[in-house]
């Protein structure tokens, strides 16, 4: 009789263990992906630069959440980078309570100092993603680089569609980019253009 009890008092340990495992496995804070595919980027917003994707029922832990809870720090097979965990794209499950916060001032402040981890508040690191410089793609057949923000400035030179240009400069609507191109410094217009990147990276320039 006593060994019965031993051997129920031991499978009740174990029971035990492997429950609070178990919990402690489900309390991991992550996302699930609920959608065909989602992107994922430098920093927590759309101006940043993509990664790569994820896709749908994948699940992604999470390291860190931008302040307002719309992005999330998340680590991929590609390596970490940041999802939109608005709206209906994710399903969060898990611990939340001690995942970090980070803005993306701090990210684009830590990426510029060349660190590998950024301490919050809390005293927790959560990884820094590196930044790639802001770039300007040009979207059409060729594209002219002008000496100034506008048409009726003279044309340097022009680039082939698909030319990847380091932006340095913006004019004060939005229209015009300051560019660095093989064949110098100049402006290109925006709209025949995608950019990639971080807008804040751009100096706001007379024109």
């Amino acid at each position: 009789m006593k060994r019965l009890l031993v051997i129920i008092s031991l499978l009740a340990m174990a029971l035990s263990v492997s429950g609070a495992a178990l919990g402690q496995q489900l309390q991991q804070p992550i996302f699930v992906i609920n959608t065909g595919a989602l992107n994922v980027r430098t920093g927590p917003g759309p101006q940043f630069t993509i990664i790569t994707s994820v896709r749908g029922g994948t699940e992604v832990p999470a390291l860190a959440l931008n302040p307002d809870a719309s992005w999330a720090l998340v680590a991929t097979a590609a390596g970490d980078g940041w999802i939109y965990i608005g709206g209906e794209f994710t399903i969060a499950r898990g611990d939340f309570r001690f995942v970090p916060t980070i803005s993306a001032e701090e990210v684009i402040a830590a990426s510029a100092q060349g660190a590998e981890s950024l301490t919050v508040a809390s005293g927790t690191t959560a990884p820094v993603p590196a930044l790639i410089s802001a770039q300007v793609i040009v979207n059409t057949g060729r594209l002219n680089i002008r000496t100034g923000p506008g048409p009726q400035f003279a044309v340097i030179g022009s680039v082939p569609g698909g030319t990847v240009l380091a932006g340095i400069g913006i004019n004060g609507d939005g229209s015009w980019y300051y560019v660095i191109s093989d064949l110098g410094e100049g402006w290109v217009w925006a709209e025949p253009t995608i950019f990639r990147g971080d807008s804040r990276a751009l100096v706001q320039l007379a024109g």
